[in-house]
């Protein structure tokens, strides 16, 4: 590259290097919408050092083919840029192979692509050390000791300083981390192969809008746990602090409800991580559900809402339905809206409330923005610090007892195959967040109930009601198992007393009632999920099982001020919203 004559062979040297860098970067492009659909952090990373690999390609042929660009300063430029992204990434990928691979916890296997992609850029830095080496036409071995030490010297530099960029952007970014990558246990899980990838224009929209929303200031500070990337929150309602104390009152608020007599805390009580403990939820008007309280614990990573039903996916919507739902009644509201709405145009707090969350709104007390702020304050109910997040997120190797740490071994084993369906951070595979590309709406027929050839009591046939198609009968999502230990009774309908009874039918594969309307073996249910096959456990096991399901209890969040009742805090007298 410099301005010396063409008869020497330097300049073969160089175009292979470009060739061999240029093969690299159109591997990591090729490759990068692939990784970007399970992983936005590593598809992120192939795409900049694709391009910043095929950008020199272009930046060295322009040199080449232009002589007057061939300097001595253009050639030690180019030749260090080269080794740093040839030789670079090679240590790079070194350093996520025998330490740590940011973002993942493990590193991602050895294919075709990393073989061809590593060759090359070793390839590509061999070429460019060639050329600082000779003097006067001829090679010199002090030259190339010395061409060799600097080569080594950038190689280590750049690669070690993307590797500590990586760890850094964790820290800084949680929205990148892996949607389908798992740390728990040091087991290292990868997306479904058969999920549909992204082509490249709509990887580069994704990346290019991925990256616009880290550099943008955040509306609201998460405070998110170790591990935690950022819910998926839609644009028409960001988070504010304003909206979710506000909403925060509503919630505790039985003023809401049609009669007065309920909350949205009747059935969400925060000591049962916004459950309740009765096996099915009871409405403002006594009317008794047939479906048991979810806990709202971490709602805002759930990919579908309610106990089964695949077309719900915000919060806002699903919100209104308590609210103005007549079969069952919960709240009530509806032929009462205008009495409703009324009380909290009467009171000052509120007036204060609102006007502080929609400031730009002139009449701000009105039923879009209380299923907003209602939305924005569910969201907010992030748990993470239970004695597992302090095991594995924090690095306190005393947070679980060994007991639980055996019951965390054989929650993650394929022999008890607990985390197929309660797997991830928020041990649920239906599970969204803000960087997730593709949400899977996952339900499961677990063969609690086999009635007449596979069927599931009246009123809960789980997602058939919806979708009205065999297959889908008695199928309902896989809930969070956050704080589990406090959300008794158990499943779809409160139907299990306890976590040993849960075990105990998981462990059978499924569930064989002997008498009474319901009767019928679930165990041999047609459309029973393949994940609940049954599995032998002792009694030790099952002990340490339940130690582990204990130990993603998070006390903090259960007794957190920041949602509980504001208005018990306040101690305001009766007559007032304290009143409900």
């Amino acid at each position: 590259m410099t301005a010396q004559p063409r008869a020497d062979w330097d300049w073969v040297r160089w175009l292979a290097a470009a060739a061999a860098l240029g093969l690299a970067g159109w591997i990591h492009l090729a490759i990068a919408p692939e990784h970007y659909s399970h992983a936005a952090a590593h598809g992120l990373f192939f795409g900049i050092i694709g391009a910043g690999q095929l950008g020199w390609v272009v930046a060295a042929l322009l040199i080449f083919l232009w002589p007057r660009l061939q300097t001595r300063m253009s050639s030690a430029l180019m030749r260090t840029s080269g080794i740093a992204l040839g030789g670079g990434a090679v240590i790079l990928w070194i350093l996520t192979q025998l330490v740590r691979t940011p973002f993942a916890g493990q590193p991602e296997p050895i294919d075709l692509a990393t073989i061809a992609s590593k060759a090359a850029e070793l390839l590509a830095a061999g070429c460019l050390v060639l050329p600082a080496a000779r003097k006067r036409g001829r090679l010199e071995a002090r030259s190339l000791l010395r061409s060799l030490a600097a080569t080594a010297a950038a190689a280590l530099v750049f690669g070690w300083a993307m590797w500590a960029a990586g760890l850094e952007a964790e820290e800084r970014f949680p929205a990148l981390i892996a949607e389908e990558h798992s740390h728990e246990g040091g087991e290292h899980q990868h997306a479904d192969p058969e999920k549909p990838n992204l082509s490249f224009v709509q990887y580069v929209e994704s990346a290019v809008g991925l990256v616009a929303r880290l550099a943008s200031p955040p509306d609201y500070e998460w405070n998110l746990p170790g591990g935690f990337p950022p819910p998926k929150v839609p644009e028409s309602n960001p988070m504010t602090r304003e909206k979710v104390e506000l909403g925060r009152h509503l919630f505790y608020d039985k003023r809401l409800s049609g009669n007065g007599q309920g909350s949205c805390s009747s059935c969400h009580q925060q000591e049962y991580a916004f459950s309740d403990d009765r096996a099915l939820a009871v409405g403002s008007t006594g009317e008794i559900h047939p479906r048991n309280s979810m806990a709202l614990v971490n709602v805002a990573y759930n990919a579908t809402l309610t106990w089964a039903h695949p077309d719900l996916e915000e919060i806002e919507k699903q919100v209104a339905i308590p609210m103005f739902g007549t079969h069952p009644v919960e709240m009530g509201i509806t032929g009462h809206e205008e009495e409703v709405l009324n009380r909290f145009v009467q009171d000052p707090l509120y007036g204060e409330l609102f006007g502080r969350a929609f400031p730009q709104d002139s009449d701000p007390v009105n039923w879009g923005n209380i299923i907003s702020a209602l939305a924005s304050f569910t969201r907010s109910l992030v748990s993470g610090n239970s004695p597992y997040d302090r095991f594995v997120f924090q690095g306190d190797s005393e947070a679980l007892t060994p007991s639980a740490k055996r019951g965390m071994e054989l929650f993650l084993s394929e022999d008890f195959e607990c985390h197929h369906c309660h797997g991830g951070f928020n041990f649920s595979t239906a599970t969204v967040h803000a960087a997730t590309a593709f949400p899977e709406k996952v339900f499961h027929n677990t063969g609690l109930y086999n009635l007449g050839g596979g069927a599931y009591p009246s009123g809960n046939g789980g997602v058939f009601e919806v979708t009205h198609r065999n297959e889908d009968m008695g199928k309902f999502r896989p809930p969070t198992l956050r704080n589990v230990a406090v959300t008794a009774p158990y499943m779809h309908d409160g139907s299990i007393a306890t976590l040993e009874e849960v075990i105990e039918t998981y462990a059978s594969g499924g569930r064989l009632i002997e008498d009474g309307p319901l009767a019928g073996d679930g165990r041999r249910n047609p459309h029973k999920s393949g994940f609940v096959p049954g599995f032998p456990i002792s009694e030790q096991e099952k002990s340490d099982l339940l130690a582990f399901l204990r130990s993603l209890t998070d006390e903090t969040f259960l007794k957190d001020q920041r949602h509980s009742d504001p208005f018990q805090a306040k101690q305001v007298p009766a007559g007032s919203a304290a009143s409900r």
